[in-house]
């Protein structure tokens, strides 16, 4: 039985599907680290099951593209969502 989506993101606080030379992945994964240790990075590019993953956040998220961010179990968006939530202080709030 494979690994879903929905069970990644509700073992981990902070949850980011990536790819590994992806520049804006590399920019969320540094915002997130700098501002939690509890921070789960599924590298899909690298993983087995890796486009099973995404085709999963697609579906039920209608994201198409990398990276996938989820804190608390919650779908956030990406790199440019991610930042607005830094600039606007929601994101300090979010990890607390």
């Amino acid at each position: 039985m494979s690994t879903t989506v929905a069970e990644l993101i509700r073992q981990n606080k902070v949850v980011v599907f990536s790819w590994v030379h992806c520049p804006f992945c590399t920019r969320a994964k540094s915002i997130l680290t700098s501002a939690t240790k509890d921070v789960r990075v599924y590298e899909c590019d690298q993983m087995a099951n890796g486009e099973d993953l995404r085709h999963q956040i697609l579906k039920a998220y209608q994201h198409e593209t990398v990276p996938a961010i989820f804190i608390n179990g919650e779908f956030v968006g990406g790199c440019s969502d991610l930042e607005a939530m830094q600039k606007s202080g929601d994101l300090a709030k979010r990890l607390a």
